[in-house]
């Protein structure tokens, strides 16, 4: 049976010590079972490489990502409005392609991906994301120290997370899904608005895959068939 699933807002380092150790337990769950893992952005309370470092708090999380690409499972990253800048890290130690949306065939299903907080109209989510991806700031915050400048990017990024779901961006989402559908994709799946949810279009599924943080909810495709589940070990 073919497996491929999804996950997103972890926040690994922001503070949920009881959600990161499920999220292990989840990634240990699905070796040797997974065909892909796909995740939706904002795996880490923030992601920033320096040409040596990467935050340490990441550790644990890419060892088991690493272990899952060893045992076959291919890796996708879609960057979250929490990951600041990347290098080539993903590629180079995990083979896993890091985009802002995909556009990938999965058991024979057209699937769009993407983390959603391009789509959030609220100010500072914005403004955070203009400043973030900017490849000047991110060559003048690369010469600050790590420590000074991982220890800024933490407290930036507990100051922007999203803690509940907004009913205009939830609708908002769901209706570029609807558009995303109808433009000839099977499957689309997001993150960023914290808010699970399963909807259907026309014949396309749209899912949401919330908060790992408050709700362990991840996304499976199972031979062509997509659902939310649970995580509850």
């Amino acid at each position: 049976m073919s497996a491929h699933y999804f996950v997103s807002d972890a926040h690994i380092g922001g503070g949920f010590a009881d959600a990161e150790q499920r999220l292990y337990r989840f990634f240990e769950s699905i070796r040797g079972k997974a065909e892909s893992l796909y995740i939706l952005g904002d795996l880490f309370e923030f992601w920033l490489e320096y040409n040596r470092v990467i935050p340490k708090q990441g550790f644990r999380a890419l060892a088991e990502l690493a272990e899952l690409s060893r045992t076959g499972t291919r890796i996708g990253y879609l960057k979250g409005n929490h990951d600041f800048w990347f290098k080539d890290f993903w590629q180079r130690e995990l083979g896993a392609q890091a985009a802002d949306e995909l556009d990938v065939t999965l058991d024979g299903k057209r699937v769009y991906l993407a983390h959603g907080d391009a789509l959030d109209r609220a100010l500072v989510p914005r403004v955070f994301r203009v400043l973030m991806r900017s490849r000047v700031n991110g060559w003048l915050y690369s010469l600050l120290h790590p420590d000074i400048g991982i220890g800024l990017a933490q407290a930036v990024a507990r100051a922007s997370r999203v803690t509940s779901a907004k009913p205009s961006l939830v609708e908002d989402m769901a209706g570029f899904a609807e558009g995303k559908l109808k433009s000839g994709f099977d499957i689309v799946m997001m993150g960023h608005s914290h808010a699970s949810e399963l909807r259907r279009f026309n014949g396309g599924v749209y899912i949401n895959l919330g908060s790992w943080v408050t709700h362990f909810t991840y996304g499976v495709i199972r031979d062509g068939v997509p659902s939310l589940e649970v995580f509850d070990g």
